[in-house]
């Protein structure tokens, strides 16, 4: 056999075939990628994750399970263990923890993020998308078209500064722009969260100013109205990006920057929960404003004189 490949099959699954395109063995998988350095990373129908050769003889890295593997690469395939280890398996099947790869704690820390997004009703459907910043510039994000509530660690893609791919399978996020202009303007931040949080767009729909309602928050911006997923959004957002470290996108979502992932994902979670409680307190009555003076003992208080 020759020019072995992973292929749908009529029953959905996917199968090792030869040329003809005739399974050449039995196995099925839920899911299979093409094949890099002889190497085919396989999901399985309980939804871990091997390696098959071409004649669909899977790996056995020492007995462990793993969550999600990346394709072969210089000998190596990052990965990821049902118990939380991340590193890679070589072509002999023996797995190498690295825990302090950058990269791969990036990537899981962005997919329990993006997981939280989902599950505290952030995001839904494949709305929303997240970056990290790495060491040599490129960006780690999430494709086009993903659910953020299922993303795997190796669903995420890295792109050049430019926002060209760099590695991955997938095109980026359509919102990339607004990432890579971020990332750009405060090179303190190391991560963005984009997420369309209900509350937040309510507000820019009713004409809601939360810049101007203070609570137990710092001011919120929405910026002028920007067509999703053009270079509109970041030119709305770039008068907020280097005063403010979030901001409302009218009719469309919020964005959040920070220097971790935990602190962008509470950023949007904070102003969330403002717009939430500026809602139900309008639709209750007038809001009582708070007076110049004790607008400005708290912009002092947050450190934020400046915006007075």
């Amino acid at each position: 056999m020759s020019e072995p490949k992973t292929q749908r099959q009529p029953d959905g699954t996917w199968a090792i075939v030869d040329r003809e395109g005739q399974p050449v063995t039995p196995a099925r998988f839920r899911a299979a990628s093409a094949f890099f350095e002889g190497l085919s990373v396989v999901y399985r129908m309980d939804g871990t994750a091997g390696l098959a050769d071409s004649a669909g003889r899977e790996l056995a890295p020492d007995g462990r399970r793993f969550q999600w593997i990346l394709p072969m690469r210089d000998g190596r395939a990052p990965a990821g263990t049902t118990d939380g280890e991340t590193g890679s398996i070589d072509h002999q099947g023996q797995f190498s923890a690295d825990p302090e790869d950058p990269e791969w704690l990036a990537r899981r820390e962005l997919t329990r993020v993006s997981h939280l997004l989902y599950e505290r009703g952030y995001n839904v459907s494949i709305d929303g998308n997240v970056s990290w910043r790495l060491d040599d510039g490129s960006l780690l994000i999430t494709p086009t078209g993903v659910h953020l509530g299922f993303l795997r660690p190796d669903d995420l893609v890295v792109v050049r500064p430019d926002g060209s791919l760099l590695r991955g399978l997938r095109p980026p996020t359509s919102e990339f722009r607004l990432h890579v202009e971020l990332h750009r303007t405060r090179p303190d931040c190391r991560c963005v969260v984009h997420a369309h949080a209900p509350y937040a767009v309510a507000a820019s729909l009713a004409g809601v100013n939360l810049h101007e309602t203070y609570i137990t928050a710092a001011p919120v911006p929405t910026t002028a109205y920007a067509r999703i997923s053009s270079d509109q959004s970041p030119a709305a957002l770039r008068p907020y990006m280097e005063a403010y470290n979030w901001a409302i996108l009218p009719r469309h979502g919020v964005v959040a920057w920070a220097q971790t992932a935990w602190d962008a994902f509470l950023r949007v979670e904070g102003l969330e929960h403002y717009a939430k409680v500026v809602m139900i307190a309008r639709g209750c009555g007038p809001i009582e404003p708070l007076s110049p003076e004790k607008r400005m003992e708290l912009l002092t208080f947050w450190g934020l004189e400046q915006l007075g």
